[in-house]
């Protein structure tokens, strides 16, 4: 019997992989259905452009190269990295591909019995399910009138070459669907965004020479979630002041954020491909479809739009979570039942999940680390995990914290969670919050990086479970700071109003 089986090589899988080799974990494998690693970003669209920067998204023991941070890495790139990360730490020894799992169940012992498709079975103790939230597509009710209209979701989406000179509809405002309506909208004869609410908070990739989300620093994110309604309102005052009709753009997308807390309680769109299709290529926003006609060819939306003639519609209304081989009660998992989004109460230590949390702002591969050494350590039996009671009573108070704070998009999207309260909390169970007044002391240098740099994965090597304390000070030395731009200087006037001082961990709520 194995100790570990983990699923998926994708980047949970592989950071999974390479946490339970440093606790000491010999017997593990990796199953990757595909003949190489990348997951479901391997799959994607031709164009993909992270909307992280490369400091923000990388693992916190594997710089990215000097010179590289403010880059935005495209598919090619980004695994690339992962790559050169699973030779570094010499995962691939650990990875079986073209591993088609069909089956996964529990013996009566605890243990996992796994079978592979022309393979023999396999049993393990611990299980690790890394295969992306990605995997359903999720359609609205009404494509099933869509009889002569030709459609797909974005998950099938790879270029916009079949769309040129047509009538395009997309559906839904997140990441995926900004960059897919820039391409189209380049190409197509008109290009419309239906939308049902917002498009989430739209941010640019890149403000001035700067990747934006070195902005995304403790010296404003750890302010009271109370003060992102302020917060927005300083943020739109200075694109407006900016008089260029992208960011008018996103201005007139970002002022459909009704939540109570604004940027902070919507999940963020880092990209101003939405925008820009609006202003340089006539790409128009409309609201939900509520009619629909002529096999999908004609339209209607709730804001009283008519469209004729409709060639194509893409979908990117996000997906389910269904997991098809494991055990019927397992397949469709609610992330917010997950205790900390990994652990599911009644099955303790035996099984978890890494990669069912999605940051609001942030990075996703962080937080997939993050996950990955709490596994790694709950496994290894240097941590133990609460009784199922406790866990569950945690899991039902986060779950309501999260669905006051985003209100409508918790739901949504279940997998949505604040990346600092997210990573702050793991980070205490862990032991592994970084010494922040202690810098500040003996070394301001690194103090500012850990306040006004990106809070990326690093600041939590330098102490504590899983320490790299000597690695992660030379990664930390390299990392930009934050020019004294407009979130700066809102931090700073939210830190007058609320009278606290720079932050050492606090939780902001």
């Amino acid at each position: 019997m194995l100790d570990c089986v983990v699923i998926g090589a994708g980047p949970g899988g592989l950071v999974s992989t390479k946490e339970l080799l440093e606790r000491g974990f010999s017997d593990v494998l990796c199953l990757e259905k595909s003949s190489s690693i990348g997951g479901v970003f391997a799959n994607s669209y031709d164009e993909l452009e992270l909307t992280s920067s490369a400091v923000f998204s990388m693992f916190s023991d594997f710089w990215i190269g000097d010179g590289n941070a403010h880059k935005f890495w495209s598919k090619s790139e980004v695994i690339q990295y992962w790559t050169d990360y699973a030779k570094h730490f010499d995962i691939f020894q650990k990875i079986r591909f073209g591993a088609n799992v069909t089956s996964v169940n529990q013996n009566e012992d605890g243990s996992w019995k796994i079978q592979i498709a022309d393979e023999a079975d396999i049993i393990c103790k611990h299980l690790v399910l890394a295969v992306g939230n990605n995997n359903e597509p999720r359609l609205p009710e009404w494509t099933t009138k869509l009889t002569s209209v030709e459609y797909i979701h974005a998950k099938n989406y790879k270029n916009p070459d079949n769309l040129i000179g047509k009538r395009v509809l997309i559906v839904g405002g997140g990441e995926s669907a900004s960059d897919i309506a820039l391409e189209v909208s380049k190409v197509a004869k008109q290009c419309w965004v239906s939308l049902r609410r917002s498009t989430g908070w739209v941010t640019p990739r890149i403000r001035g020479k700067q990747a934006a989300d070195i902005a995304t620093h403790r010296g404003a994110w750890m302010l009271p979630r109370s003060y992102g309604a302020k917060l927005s309102k300083l943020i739109i005052k200075s694109d407006k002041a900016a008089n260029d009709p992208t960011l008018d753009a996103l201005v007139d997308l970002n002022e459909r954020v009704t939540e109570k807390h604004g940027i902070w309680g919507t999940y963020g769109t880092k990209t101003i491909a939405l925008p820009e299709a609006m202003a340089k290529y006539g790409c128009k926003i409309i609201g939900e479809i509520d009619v629909v006609e002529n096999g999908g060819h004609d339209l209607k939306s709730s804001c009283g739009a008519e469209l004729a003639d409709v060639d194509a519609i893409i979908f990117c209304t996000g997906y389910k979570t269904y997991i098809p081989f494991l055990p019927k009660h397992l397949r469709e998992i609610d992330a917010r039942r997950l205790y900390k989004h990994i652990f599911l109460p009644s099955l303790g230590d035996r099984i978890a999940w890494v990669g069912l949390a999605r940051p609001a702002f942030g990075s996703q591969f962080p937080i997939m680390e993050m996950q990955a050494r709490y596994c790694s350590h709950v496994f290894s039996n240097e941590l133990k995990l609460p009784d199922p009671e406790s866990m569950d009573k945690t899991t039902k108070q986060d779950a309501h914290n999260y669905n006051d704070q985003f209100e409508h998009s918790a739901t949504s999207i279940p997998s949505l969670v604040d990346y600092f309260i997210y990573m702050n909390s793991v980070a205490r169970i862990i032991g592994c919050t970084p010494p922040i007044y202690r810098y500040l002391l003996t070394r301001p240098g690194i103090w500012l990086k850990l306040i006004y740099g990106p809070m990326q994965g690093t600041q939590f090597r330098l102490r504590g479970r899983g320490a790299k304390t000597d690695t992660a000070l030379a990664i930390i030395k390299k990392i930009p700071v934050s020019t004294f731009n407009h979130v700066v200087k809102a931090g700073l006037i939210g830190r007058l109003k609320f009278a606290l001082p720079l932050p050492r961990r606090a939780n902001p709520k």
